[in-house]
């Protein structure tokens, strides 16, 4: 069975369509549902996910923008900003059977020159095709040793599963790091198939950093040797500082692995 797998780190729902000006403040939701409605996955891995947050008007987003498209949604806080919170969600044409979230550790010591906020794993069982599969979505953090935490802390995770892996999200890394290795060894990573490894998924606009040495494909999809990987697209869409990462990708009888 044949499925449309995406990764979008939609920025709170930030238009940044309008500007330098405007990026900071405004939160536009009808452009997010109709990308999302018109790029129509199966299953989509969201980061920089508001709840009930002020500055978007208290929206539950995951659930939200689920809803306007007819999914199940999923949501794993990260961090609580007053009466809201922000971490990852994700949304599922298929039924969603188990939640749930992991924190990746702080580190002990933070003396990098980098901007820290704790992270989140979320987990979650899809039935698709009438089989689970265990879909993780994380966006790791800007400092190493955070990265670093996050990358062990999903490694033991994928070792415990016995489902079909997908894994997806804003790893904030390049593809040579070597804090990815393990998920390059345990895991296919999508990219593989696309023709152009010079695409970058970050930024969505030269505008947004003019530093060209910044622009690099930081946002992935893994998925197990469960799965044939048949495309990849990552859509030119001026919306969010990320582009969307879409593998189109079919799951395989348990005979053809």
């Amino acid at each position: 069975m044949k499925f449309k797998i995406m990764t979008y780190n939609i920025a709170s729902c930030r238009n940044y369509k309008l500007g330098p000006d405007f990026r900071p403040i405004t939160r536009e939701f009808d452009p997010y549902i109709e990308a999302l409605k018109g790029f129509a996955p199966d299953i989509c891995g969201l980061n920089e996910v508001d709840y009930k947050l002020p500055r978007s008007c208290r929206v539950k987003m995951a659930e939200m923008l689920g809803n306007a498209l007819g999914y199940e949604s999923a949501f794993a806080p990260a961090v609580t900003w007053g009466l809201g919170t922000y971490g990852n969600g994700f949304i599922s044409k298929y039924p969603i059977k188990e939640t749930e979230v992991y924190p990746i550790p702080d580190p002990e010591e933070k003396n990098e020159d980098a901007y820290y906020e704790s992270r989140v794993v979320l987990h979650t069982v899809v039935e698709m095709g009438g089989r689970d599969v265990d879909v993780f979505v994380t966006h790791f953090g800007l400092a190493r040793a955070e990265a670093q935490n996050a990358a062990n802390t999903l490694t033991e995770l994928i070792k415990r599963c016995e489902n079909p892996v997908i894994l997806m999200g804003d790893f904030n890394l390049p593809m040579t790091d070597p804090i990815l290795a393990p998920f390059f060894e345990m895991l296919q990573d999508t990219f593989a198939v696309y023709p152009d490894k010079d695409v970058y998924t970050y930024p969505s606009d030269p505008i947004i950093t003019q530093k060209p040495e910044h622009y690099n494909k930081i946002d992935y999809i893994f998925v197990s040797k469960h799965f044939k990987v048949e495309s990849v697209e990552i859509p030119e869409l001026l919306l969010s500082d990320h582009k969307p990462y879409i593998a189109n990708v079919e799951l395989l009888d348990d005979e053809t692995i």
